[in-house]
């Protein structure tokens, strides 16, 4: 070859080189201002027993073991802080709520993360925004109003420092591991503009790592699983501003705190909640030192329909039938429906004329769910003036009502009630099973009667015959049959 030809072709094989070669020593560079940028991170964090390796540091604190390395290529990378303890949050998840996202492809197995029940904190935009699963009682224990506010910006890609800005920093808790992502400034001005266009929350990639470091081990210390769980979510309760992460403190003690003495505490504060549902709860819950509480809500104190029902319901019998009329008609005069089903309810459970009658006046005044209600109530007092205005629902009231009144007149009527639910029957084809299993009842409480008294024979052939007494007995002969001793001709 010539000379001067393989000096040029050396010369371009040597040109050739350079881009790999170029890009090997910046990458060599990259790495040593990268893990100089981690120990300077790990440094200001205090961090002991700091161990380097190509692509990972290590440390640990008094509480924490600290991983930091790179995470993503392209669009997405830059440095991930990893903080892991036994203690961290035991078996609690939080992630984004919805679809998995590109941070679920570090999940090791989606479909026992799936598996696991969600939990509703009571917060309503916590729990729009956060996947909530593990203990109940560690995530109330855990998430107070400001670590779920920490939390919810935390999975929105912004990091919550004290006394600064947020930062561009997004990241989850699982498996008793908190991860942090902290992007690369060149991901950040690629998805969000330019640093002076991402806004106030915009801080300077790897160059905050120490404030992110920092951060996010003030955000796992908080995260710690306390020594006494009861006492923790009695202690948020006291602070909590919504009153659905009250009301689910107060039931989570209730159901896996019973005999702590932050129960207890937390029930007699719960008499004097704000919120009517968790004084009913509170009320519940101390029996008979409740009912004050109680009466109250049911009065339609601050609370809603359902609410006050479940204080009416929770006193049940404990009221007399005075006061439970005077409820519902309370009750009806603000248009509680629920409430004044409970009320016919109880009334129900007063035997005797005067509850009949004031359910007779529900039942002729009232229409739909509430009159069908107060036949029910009707029959279960079991008093003999209920059949009356039950037989007057059954000839004139809309269909629901004529079945709650055959259904009732199974339950108190007499055989004079026979003929007119037979009539009904043959009326309305919707009622027959209704009617007719209401003339069976009414048969089978007048078979088998004492000597002398009426009683209606099986079937529905219409015999009727004195019982058991061969003087004197009295019957009606079958459909075609011949006169029975004693019918007169």
């Amino acid at each position: 070859m010539d000379p001067l030809l393989a000096v040029i072709v050396s010369g371009l094989a040597g040109l050739s080189l350079l881009p790999p070669l170029a890009s090997a020593v910046l990458n060599r560079r990259r790495r040593r201002e990268q893990v100089a940028f981690w120990r300077e991170a790990a440094g200001q964090a205090a961090l002991s027993g700091v161990e380097v390796s190509a692509d990972s540091l290590t440390g640990s604190t008094a509480s924490f073991l600290v991983r930091l390395s790179n995470y993503g290529a392209a669009e997405f990378c830059g440095t991930r802080l990893e903080i892991t303890s036994p203690r961290l949050a035991p078996g609690l998840t939080l992630r984004p709520e919805g679809p998995a996202t590109v941070f679920d492809r570090d999940l090791r197995d989606l479909r026992s993360l799936r598996d696991l029940k969600e939990i509703e904190i009571g917060d309503e935009d916590f729990d729009k925004q956060v996947s909530v699963q593990g203990p109940p009682a560690l995530a109330l224990a855990l998430l107070d109003v400001d670590t779920r506010r920490t939390i919810r910006t935390m999975l929105r890609g912004r990091l919550e420092v004290r006394g600064h800005r947020p930062l561009w920093a997004s990241g989850r808790l699982e498996d008793g591991a908190l991860r942090v992502d902290l992007p690369e400034r060149s991901v950040v001005a690629r998805h969000h503009g330019e640093p002076e266009q991402a806004g106030d929350a915009y801080l300077d990639g790897e160059y905050q790592l120490p404030r992110v470091l920092r951060a996010a081990i003030d955000l796992a210390t908080r995260l710690v699983a306390p020594e006494d769980l009861a006492r923790r979510i009695a202690d948020n309760q006291a602070g909590e501003p919504e009153p659905r992460v009250r009301l689910q403190a107060l039931l989570t003690l209730l159901r896996e705190f019973p005999e702590h003495a932050a129960t207890r505490e937390a029930v007699l504060a719960g008499r004097e909640d704000p919120d009517a549902e968790v004084r009913v709860r509170a009320g519940i819950a101390l029996g008979a030192d409740g009912r004050d509480v109680l009466l109250g809500v049911a009065g339609g104190e601050g609370a809603d329909d359902g609410t006050s029902a479940r204080a009416v319901e929770a006193l049940g019998r404990s009221l007399t039938l005075g006061r439970t009329a005077e409820l519902l008609k309370n009750a009806l005069r603000t248009e509680r429906l629920a409430t004044a089903k409970v009320c016919l309810g109880i009334l129900g459970l007063h035997a005797g004329a005067e509850a009949a009658g004031v359910l007779a006046k529900v039942l002729l005044v009232e229409k739909g769910e509430l009159a069908e209600a107060a036949a029910h109530a009707l029959a279960a007092t079991g008093d003999p003036s209920a059949e009356a205005p039950l037989l007057r629902a059954l000839a004139e009231g809309v269909p629901g009502l004529r079945r709650a009144a055959a259904a009732a007149l199974g339950r108190v009527g007499t055989p004079a009630a026979v003929a007119p639910l037979r009539a009904a029957k043959s009326r309305d084809a919707a009622l027959r099973g209704a009617a007719r299993q209401a003339i069976a009842e009414i048969h089978s409480r007048l078979v088998g009667a004492a000597p002398g008294q009426l009683s209606l024979v099986g079937g529905e052939a219409g015999r009727l015959s004195l019982a058991d007494d061969e003087s004197g007995r009295l019957s009606l002969s079958d459909a075609g049959g011949a006169a029975l001793p004693g019918r007169p001709r």
